[in-house]
């Protein structure tokens, strides 16, 4: 999948202010998808006197210009230059956002929208997530862990021990067939 290149800022586009591009270079440079107050702490190494609502501000600012992309991940704003739509993957137990970087994604885009289109929804803001747990995440939970790990369908609990011939979730009680996840 191509990444959109970042917008070229001029002087004629809006008040290009110093920390207004020092804050969109730092979001440019660090791809962790940043919340405000990453952004603010990181900035805040080059402007010693910059507030946080200064940061907020700004932050709207540059992603209501197009410059920047926000979304939300549990009701927290985050912040990343990459402004086309794509889809996150977010670690429910370490909070990490990562791209996805496959064709597929540019699929699963596409039909997400042409579904809006055919119920005649009209999209102002788009966030695509899958959650789940990352590798190291799985692997910190369960280190020693010799069997693969079966995964409720219904609840998304992950398991160890069930049965796999009945398996019932504890969390949900949901009857779930077997679905195993890669190691």
């Amino acid at each position: 999948m191509a990444k959109n290149k970042p917008k070229k800022v001029t002087q004629k586009d809006f008040r290009l202010t110093t920390q207004r591009l020092v804050i969109l270079d730092w979001v440019r440079q660090n791809h962790t998808h940043p919340a405000a107050e990453d952004v603010y702490k990181g900035v805040r190494k080059k402007f010693k006197n910059i507030s946080l609502a200064t940061v907020y501000r700004n932050l709207s600012f540059l992603a209501g210009h197009g410059l920047l992309k926000e979304f939300y991940i549990d009701k927290v704003a985050h912040f990343e230059s990459r402004v086309d739509s794509h889809v996150h993957f977010v670690c429910e137990a370490c909070q990490r956002i990562q791209d996805i970087e496959d064709a597929k994604d540019v699929e699963l885009v596409r039909a997400m929208k042409d579904i809006a289109e055919k119920k005649d929804f009209y999209i102002r803001s788009e966030n695509y997530e899958i959650r789940g747990l990352c590798k190291k995440c799985r692997q910190q939970s369960h280190p020693q862990k010799a069997i693969p790990e079966l995964f409720c369908i219904a609840c998304g609990q992950l398991h160890d021990d069930l049965n796999k011939d009945e398996p019932v979730c504890r969390e949900c009680k949901f009857n779930v067939a077997c679905h195993y996840l890669k190691k």
